[in-house]
């Protein structure tokens, strides 16, 4: 098909930077870009666009597909600049992270290396209690295996109806009208949009991940191929009595506006992809129908040559940048500088990958080698690595076993875990735990999500049989605020939450408890209204039934994994304390603790037990205390080890509220 391939267009380069950037830039946790995710919503028009002219123009060139040369083209540009990536990345890992971090890190890759990892993401991934989910150094290849799912069934799909277009009018093809084809395409773009808007209201994961719910996307870039090519373009040229230029300047303009402020106002509180995605969607879609009539874009604003660099190496950085950002993140590098040398980094891995992989399997001596070896020898590769990696990841330590350090502190839990007291998101009845003397007089109820819930050991010692009988009530991730919360782990409004929450106040009711304890996460995505007046409206209505009231704030979060940190610098029994310590934390949630203050300043017998100076003194964070006790048992939740230690404290704080 020599000389078949799709013209050559500037501008689409530009745009892949545009979209690489914002991707980037969001997964570096920086507040600029909040919806960032959405840079990959133009990838997916681009390559539906990019690959339907590839297939097209090989179709109207030899009147049929070569199956095999496709496969092997697509094996050549995207295999083995991505199977590197795993490589490297696995043995950074192995090396740089504790034995738990690296098995719960790492396990996405066998997956990766076969393009599965989105059927990962979707069907396997999913557990609360681990925060590893999310740094998960193979997370973005999910988007690959979309792509590639998506190359699979594509030539198939356009064969087809070329085929139907050739039997019901042969004519079309003849005079370069697939109006029938067109259609087809469109129907297809009909189904996986609202495949993709049902599956995201109801099963947000599979709405995510999976290809069916995201092929309209590529639909959409494939519908613009071929209608500009071959039916829109002669139309434009005929019908057009004004500047066409300014008319696309202005439809390029549009498109620019949809991708950017798609990524400044969008945000992962939001229900994701659905109907949100059409719109940076059809701005990528704006974006590439303008270059038609900007001399193939040549005279775009996008043709910029930064931007044509950035674009031409825009695959390899989305490779490298969130392996390279994970590990940095995991390792303690979350800070603007280290996080600039973190970016810096990736840049210049997606510069080497660029240079030394993908150009000589793309346009150097091996780019000539023979479509059947190169699908085999990308087999028996991916094959290779599949099982390399799979082997290597049985025999890592196990989460909550004794063959890692780290474990005897991750599963440092309060008892009411090991009850259980908490049915997570899974249904909103209300299952209060009991502990303390059944007959005893007075009463104390425990109310809040897991980082409440972390506290709980002090309440049986402070209030400590026969006299106290106590009963604890939590839900994790269920703020105890009179607000509807969107829970991102599952992708929309967490109506169990809502739900339960009354449900226990109402048992609450019932109880009528000597001393109440709320608990709450500082991490909530609410603003200050909804903070200082949903909590007032919780405090006004249990403030009537409990004698007192207790409102413990939010701990800060470590922004690393603490056990692994500690494990990970022990020397000669000592720990380096420094290397498992940050500063700044507490900042973070100070303006939470002051909304939460000046909502229990509304009742008299509501007071607020600020336990954040025992967790952070002098306000460094530390994973683990002088005197050897490790503080966090995750990067959030606090060792129950910590939280009795701290006991004598905490029954001070409590004696000085009582005489306030």
């Amino acid at each position: 098909m020599s000389g078949q391939d799709v013209p050559y267009r500037s501008d689409l380069q530009g745009l892949r930077a545009i979209a690489v950037l914002i991707v980037v830039l969001e997964h570096a946790n920086t507040s600029l870009i909040p919806g960032g995710f959405i840079g990959v919503d133009v990838f997916f028009v681009l390559s539906g666009y990019l690959i339907t002219g590839l297939l097209f123009r090989e179709f109207g060139y030899n009147k049929y597909i070569e199956f095999l040369s496709f496969y092997a083209r697509r094996l050549k540009r995207i295999l083995p600049a991505m199977i590197t990536m795993i490589i490297i990345s696995s043995l950074a890992g192995f090396w740089l992270l504790s034995g738990v971090e690296a098995r719960e890190q790492l396990i996405s890759g066998p997956f990766a290396a076969t393009w599965t990892s989105n059927l990962y993401f979707a069907f396997i991934r999913f557990d609360y209690f681990n925060e590893f989910a999310n740094r998960d150094i193979f997370l973005h290849t999910w988007s690959l295996g979309v792509e590639e799912q998506f190359y699979l069934i594509w030539p198939c799909i356009l064969v087809i109806l070329f085929w139907i277009e050739k039997k019901l009018a042969s004519s079309n093809i003849e005079s370069g009208k697939y109006n029938i084809s067109i259609s087809g395409l469109g129907l297809i773009f009909i189904a996986s949009l609202i495949s993709s808007i049902y599956w995201t209201i109801n099963e947000p994961q599979l709405g995510f991940y999976l290809m069916p719910s995201r092929i309209w996307q590529l639909t959409l870039g494939a519908i613009i191929y071929i209608s500009f090519e071959n039916l829109l373009l002669n139309k434009l040229d005929n019908e057009f009595t004004i500047d066409k230029e300014i008319i696309f300047k202005i439809i390029l303009a549009f498109g620019l506006i949809l991708i950017i402020s798609s990524a400044l106002a969008l945000n992962r509180n939001i229900i994701y992809p659905g109907f949100w995605a059409v719109l940076p969607s059809f701005g990528a879609a704006l974006i590439i129908s303008s270059g038609y009539m900007l001399s193939k874009g040549k005279v775009s604003p996008l043709a910029h040559p930064i931007l044509i660099w950035l674009g031409d190496r825009s695959y390899s950085l989305y490779l490298w940048h969130w392996p390279i950002l994970a590990l940095g993140f995991s390792l303690g590098f979350q800070k603007v500088f280290p996080k600039l040398c973190l970016l810096l980094l990736a840049l210049l891995a997606a510069m080497g990958s660029f240079q030394l992989i993908e150009l000589p399997f793309w346009k150097g001596k091996l780019s000539h080698v023979k479509p059947h070896r190169m699908i085999l020898f990308s087999l028996l590769i991916m094959l290779t690595v599949t099982l390399t990696l799979y082997h290597t990841w049985r025999h890592l330590p196990k989460r909550n076993t004794d063959f890692d350090l780290s474990n005897q502190w991750r599963i440092d839990i309060p008892v009411i875990y090991k009850v259980p007291c908490d049915a997570w998101y899974f249904h909103a009845r209300v299952e209060p735990c009991e502990f303390g003397a059944d007959g005893a007089n007075k009463k104390a109820v425990f109310i809040g999500d897991s980082i409440g819930a972390q506290w709980f050991s002090f309440i049986p010692a402070l209030f400590p049989k026969p006299d106290w009988r106590i009963i604890v009530l939590t839900k994790s991730s269920c703020p105890i605020i009179d607000e509807d919360v969107f829970y991102e782990r599952i992708g929309k409004t967490y109506q169990v939450c809502t739900d339960w929450r009354n449900a226990a106040l109402d048992e609450i009711d019932k109880l009528k408890p000597d001393v109440l304890i709320i608990g709450n996460a500082a991490t909530y995505n609410f603003s200050e209204t909804q903070w200082l007046e949903g909590s007032a409206r919780i405090l006004e209505r249990v403030s009537k039934i409990a004698k007192k009231v207790l409102v413990i704030p939010g701990t800060p979060n470590l922004g690393f994994d603490g056990p692994g940190c500690v494990s990970r610098n022990i020397i000669r029994d000592h720990v380096n304390i420094s290397a498992c310590s940050t500063k700044g934390r507490l900042q973070q949630i100070d303006t939470i603790t002051a909304y939460l203050s000046r909502a229990a300043q509304r009742f008299p017998n509501v007071h607020l037990l600020d336990l954040n100076d025992l967790v952070c003194p002098m306000g460094t964070c530390s994973a683990i205390t002088m005197e050897g006790i490790v503080v966090f048992r995750d990067s959030q939740h606090l060792t129950d080890s910590f939280v009795t230690s701290r006991i004598p404290q905490i029954r001070k704080k409590l004696e000085k509220l009582s005489t306030e």
